[in-house]
């Protein structure tokens, strides 16, 4: 009798056996337990929202059918704001952006000697001598030895050429053009100066 009761499960042991595999893996709840996490800023509001139950239901079902509507409803309106903004204006603030990229400090050099199209040899005012480049949107026909340019203050690239180089805020100090003339030429002629005596020349 005791081999019997201990080698046989009963009648209901194997229908409980079948149970428990037949039941699904459910993920366990998220815990609660600690730091609450921050729900706001750009990473939180793209985030999409938690869908509960966490089981497999058919509960979850309009939930996520909201979410969806919702993200067609944004893709929908992005694209009608793309399409209303008129085409001039995107452009302008392209070429804002882009200006303020190119806004940097800038300085006066003078062109020694041009290389090539691309490459010339500039004095500073400092008096050295750079190998620079010469950025493709500049005039070349208005590059000449001897002319003013601007330069960009990192990589010494000329950027614009000055036409007018006679400008009285620039060329103050600056000797155009030397005179002919001598001293002797400046001076009285010959006979216009005379002695001039002193009457008490003792006081």
């Amino acid at each position: 009798m005791g081999q019997s009761q201990s080698g046989d499960h009963g009648p209901g042991g194997g229908k409980k056996d079948d149970k428990d595999k037949n039941k699904k893996y459910k993920p366990p709840a998220p815990t609660r337990v600690g730091k609450k996490k921050k729900t706001k800023g750009p990473d939180a509001a793209s985030k999409l929202p938690l869908v509960t139950p966490h089981s497999q239901c058919l509960l979850k079902l309009p939930k996520f059918g909201r979410i969806k509507d919702y993200l067609l409803m944004e893709e929908e309106f992005v694209r009608n704001q793309e399409q209303m903004k008129p085409l001039e204006e995107k452009q302008e603030e392209e070429r804002s952006k882009v200006d303020d990229l190119r806004r940097t400090p800038m300085s006066v050099g003078m062109l020694e000697e041009i290389i090539d199209d691309n490459h010339a040899i500039m004095s500073t005012p400092v008096g050295s001598e750079l190998y620079i480049n010469i950025l493709s949107f500049v005039d070349k026909d208005l590059l000449e030895p001897g002319c003013s340019v601007l330069l960009r203050h990192k990589v010494h690239a000329v950027i614009e050429v000055f036409r007018d180089d006679t400008e009285t805020l620039v060329t103050a100090m600056k000797v155009e053009k030397t005179s002919q003339e001598i001293y002797a030429d400046m001076g009285a002629p010959k006979g216009s100066f005379s002695m001039v005596h002193l009457a008490q020349p003792k006081q």
